[in-house]
């Protein structure tokens, strides 16, 4: 019976630890494929992700490439910074607002360009209503909120060729050095409303990547994220485009906090932040200290200072520990009175007690010694007062 529950425990055992195996696995094949992160992170290597555009330019001489994973008004952006802000949502897009505009002004004064793409969008657009669209613009479909770049969101139904198997359209460039025509996949458009924008691809007239310069620096715009995305480096890939993408700056910084994905700060990471070192080193010597005073007297302890009766005992029975609590607790010249108020007490609740019994033990108990100095011996007497009591 023993020996088949041991059998049936190692097998519980073998199971668990095979099934612990499987998830860790699951989970380490997930995080390295990325699609527990949204869609055009640069964190994904599925066709979804941005991950491709990442490593590819990480592994360019002379560029510095990271991902921020701090809000965009949080960080320092530094001089000739190419700031790639993937995959965003059109219907919650408002670059006029104050934060953004902030941190945008901040990027262009320092001479960097800003790429901002969007998420594909096949359904009905249904953006935020705007009061501050020129009324006397007209459009056939849904506009994004006008904003003082100048430019708005527009959605056109019968943009892309929508059927079964949703076959895209062809953006068409015609400026030099920029593909003539790539796949699109998206019914969002701009619409320009400052003549400093210019249209790099374009479908029937409606505007699909624009840039202009702003400050020191440049804004680029695009209706879709397609092109960047993992699946479009390995099956239509643009070399060119992408070059021109970047614009010839040397920092690059994927922005992840948009997509919902950032990093609180650890206790190590404000440590080193505030130049806690030496706090914290200074904190332990002092704990090793203590620790040490407690353990080991510095200077060995005089005769009045650590007395006899103060000494720890090594033994841990509870007749030696009761010993040592009443050594502690009650000086000498106090020991016979203690034992005679006990005494006292005990043999009131006997019956019919020896008053002379009584008497003869208050006497001794609370005799005071002689004028000659000579000290009491408690132990003598208390063989005297148990001697009476016999």
């Amino acid at each position: 019976m023993l020996k088949n529950n041991t059998i049936a425990g190692v097998i519980l055992a073998l199971l668990l630890l095979f099934f612990v195996a499987g998830v860790t696995h699951l989970f380490l094949l997930r995080f390295e494929s990325g699609d527990v992160y949204p869609a055009y992170s640069s964190l994904r290597s599925d066709p979804l992700g941005t991950g491709a555009l990442f490593e590819s330019l990480k592994n360019l001489d002379g560029v510095a490439v990271q991902r921020n994973y701090q809000p965009l008004k949080a960080i320092t952006l530094e001089p000739q910074t190419t700031l790639f802000y993937l995959g965003a949502s059109a219907a919650s897009f408002e670059p006029a607002s104050e934060n953004m505009q902030a941190v945008f002004d901040r990027l262009f004064q320092s001479g960097g360009r800003l790429v901002l793409t969007f998420l594909p969008v096949t359904k009905k657009y249904e953006p935020k209503a705007d009061r501050d669209l020129p009324k006397k613009k007209e459009s056939t479909g849904s506009r994004s909120r006008y904003t003082h770049w100048g430019i708005g969101l527009a959605y056109k139904e019968t943009l892309p060729i929508i059927d079964d198997k949703h076959q895209p359209i062809e953006a068409a460039s015609s400026r030099k050095g920029l593909p003539p025509a790539i796949s699109w996949h998206t019914n969002l458009y701009f619409e320009l409303f400052d003549p400093s924008w210019e249209t790099l691809y374009s479908h029937n007239g409606r505007a699909l990547i624009v840039e202009r310069d702003y400050g020191q620096g440049s804004i680029v715009m695009c209706a879709d994220s397609f092109f960047v995305s993992n699946e479009a480096l390995r099956s239509e890939r643009h070399p060119g485009l992408l070059v021109w993408l970047v614009g010839g700056n040397s920092r690059m910084l994927f922005d992840e906090v948009h997509l919902g994905i950032y990093k609180q700060p650890s206790v190590a990471q404000l440590i080193r932040r505030h130049r806690f070192h030496w706090f914290f080193a200074v904190l332990a010597i002092l704990a090793i200290l203590f620790v040490w005073k407690s353990a080991a007297y510095f200077v060995p302890p005089s005769d009045n200072e650590a007395p006899e009766s103060t000494q720890v005992l090594s033994a841990k029975d509870y007749l030696q520990g009761l010993v040592a609590l009443l050594r502690r607790h009650i000086p000498e010249h106090h020991i016979l009175p203690v034992c005679a108020r006990e005494w006292e007490a005990t043999l009131k609740k006997v019956k019919n007690p020896r008053p002379a019994l009584l008497e003869t033990i208050s006497r001794l108990a609370g005799r005071k010694p002689s004028g000659s100095k000579k000290r009491r011996d408690p132990v003598a007497e208390y063989r005297a007062i148990s001697k009476m009591m016999d």
